[in-house]
């Protein structure tokens, strides 16, 4: 058991260990050497009970040197002189039990051929020695190592509850165990009762996650490891809540495949993140059929430094295109991305380019040069208040910005044109909302009539993403409260930003041509409850320690968000996590038509003259709900 009273604190006597340490081989040997004899010496005084007689002394004497010799090099060529003594296991126990029953075996066979000379050993003396040997050895090692953990501890120690099944447990108790670490393992909960009263590495195991709240006040636990990686959301919520009150750290382990496999360390043990508590369902994608869809092509994405825009560029370099074009106006973001793809994946040609969507003529030069085989468009504005404020700016970048690109596609022969969208372009009540809907007609409405093929994506809010709720939650939770809501109601689908880009990938992959896309997020979840969520794992209560305010809806801001409009029909893919959403198109035309009246009112400047057209080519647009 690990202590915080450290021998190190005398400064003469840790330089005198470390002197040793420095120079122990030589000593080691020597001590070896000295339990060889010691063992060797037991063995007779325990089978003559302390009388040996002068015949059998006479023997002793002759072959010591023999026995010392011929063990001490089993034991060497074996490795126990360079192992790490802090570190003894039961490996190094088995390797004992090894190089002392090969040494039996060789000094049984070596007195066959010398008893004329040595004289008869008998057999008890061999398995005597046998046993004492491996008793002394590994003895003397799990000693040293338990008065090192007790005396020379690495630094104070956390006293560590692990909430999982025995056999995923034993894994992390056991690396806890074997290395030097600030955690004390002082009890494990197991969710089922088939080990109740057992002990695991002498750790007690309760059974029953409902013995939790127990164990923490018994054990004076000061933090919590779960380490249960594939447990079901409900359990680990009701975890949190049973034991917030006693306002302990809360950990997770990697995957479980990490655990089972021990391809883990202490220090990936990491903070439980508002990731692992949301509803989301688990992500897979085809790699297979993605990845030759995207090898050797010339990728393009739009809004590459955004927070979407940016793992896409991760996602897509991975399965190794032949170029990946990065447009991006801001130029910190776009620097950024640029030196982590280089860093990450340095063989890949990769241009990073200044430039907007609103540069049409710009947009059809670089196309007509780069001729890309897939373009994914990411570059919008999002966020909703800001665009309320500045509608003929929202319409300029997300309209006329997508129609500006669509043309270029169909100039260059590009083969898939992907746009990101949102849920917010669904039965819109904001400006961006709006616009992302029009977006989304417009390149739908061109998925019939060209040999590109135009495929939207739809789907709500990202974790992480600049802007979004979590980082401003996270913000105000590290300046000590209050956390901010606009609604003690609204309701919010998430993903991670990982999460979306691979469905979106997968969507790119399926789409035939005028699809519209919407990615299965899981259940909407209450933004109270989020912040409720991030101050617990803070350790710390809501409403006690840290309040939550309510501000109100903000303009264009709705309670609830929707996946699919009302003339649209939700139908099944191939994919379980990807829906279409079924509509008869418009045609080209007429949306040519609108967007060509929208681009006037925009040019005239006319705020008021947008929101009556928007209404007019969006019948469920219902701006201030």
């Amino acid at each position: 058991m690990k202590n915080s009273v450290s021998l190190w604190d005398n400064p003469k006597l840790r330089q005198c260990l470390e002197w040793l340490i420095h120079h122990r081989l030589p000593f080691l040997i020597l001590f070896q050497i000295s339990l060889l004899v010691l063992a060797y010496a037991g063995s007779y005084l325990l089978r003559f009970e302390g009388l040996i007689p002068q015949k059998y002394y006479d023997t002793m004497l002759r072959t010591l040197p023999h026995f010392v010799l011929v063990q001490g090099l089993v034991f060497y060529f074996l490795g126990l002189y360079r192992g790490l003594w802090r570190y003894v296991g039961f490996t190094d126990l088995r390797n004992i039990i090894r190089a002392a029953l090969t040494s039996m075996v060789i000094l049984i066979v070596l007195e066959f051929f010398l008893s004329p000379y040595v004289g008869d050993i008998p057999l008890s003396i061999y398995i005597l020695n046998t046993i004492l040997l491996i008793i002394l050895v590994g003895g003397t090692r799990l000693f040293l190592r338990h008065f090192r953990e007790i005396y020379l501890p690495a630094g104070e120690s956390r006293r560590v509850m692990l909430i999982g099944p025995v056999d995923q447990a034993e894994t992390l108790i056991r690396e806890m165990d074997t290395h030097t670490s600030n955690y004390l393992p002082v009890v494990l909960v197991a969710p089922n009762s088939r080990f109740r009263g057992f002990r695991l590495y002498d750790v007690p195991i309760l059974s029953g996650l409902h013995q939790i709240a127990r164990g923490i006040k018994r054990y004076r636990v000061q933090e919590i490891i779960f380490a249960w990686p594939d447990a079901p959301l409900d359990q680990i919520n009701e975890i949190i809540e049973e034991c917030k009150r006693w306002q302990v750290r809360y950990r997770i382990v990697p995957s479980l495949g990490d655990v089972l496999d021990g391809r883990f360390r202490l220090s990936d043990v990491r903070d439980i993140e508002l990731e692992d508590l949301l509803p989301r369902p688990p992500i897979y994608i085809e790699k297979d059929g993605v990845k030759n869809f995207i090898k050797d092509q010339v990728i393009l994405v739009t809004g590459g430094g955004g927070s979407i825009g940016s793992e896409l560029c991760r996602q897509v370099a991975q399965f190794q295109p032949r170029t990946l074009i990065i447009l991006e106006r801001a130029e910190n973001y776009l620097y950024e991305i640029e030196l982590d793809l280089k860093r990450r994946f340095p063989d890949i040609d990769l241009q990073a380019l200044i430039a907007s969507v609103n540069d049409g003529p710009g947009l059809r030069a670089l196309l007509q040069r780069s001729r890309p085989d897939l373009i994914f468009h990411a570059a919008a504005y999002k966020h909703v208040p800001l665009m309320e404020r500045c509608p003929i700016e929202a319409a300029y970048n997300n309209i006329l910005g997508t129609r500006n690109l669509v043309a270029a596609a169909l100039e260059a022969e590009t083969a898939r044109f992907v746009m990101i969208s949102t849920d917010k372009a669904v039965n819109p009540t904001s400006v961006m909302g709006a616009t992302k809907r029009i977006a989304e007609k417009y390149v739908q409405a061109c998925g019939g009539s060209h040999q590109t093929r135009f495929i939207t994506t739809r789907f709500g809010n990202v974790l992480g993403s600049a802007g979004s709720v979590i980082p401003i939650l996270k913000e105000q939770l590290a300046r000590g409260g209050p956390l901010t809501v606009t609604h003690q109601q609204i309701e919010r689908f998430f993903m991670t930003i990982p999460e979306s880009v691979q469905l979106v990938l997968q969507a790119a992959y399926m789409g035939q041509g005028g699809d519209i896309f919407v990615l299965n997020m899981g259940c909407s979840v209450k933004i109270t409850d989020l912040a409720e969520k991030l101050i617990v794992l803070a350790g710390k209560t809501p409403g006690k320690d840290i309040e939550i305010t309510y501000t109100g809806l903000r303009p264009g801001e709705k309670l609830y968000e929707e996946l699919f409009n009302v003339d649209e029909e939700s139908h099944p893919t191939e994919h379980p996590l990807i829906s279409r959403a079924i509509r008869t198109p418009d045609s080209k035309e007429a949306w040519e038509t609108h967007l060509n009246e929208i681009q006037a009112l925009v040019q005239q400047r006319d705020a008021t003259g947008l929101i009556a057209k928007f209404k007019e080519v969006i019948p469920n647009y219902t701006p201030g709900c």
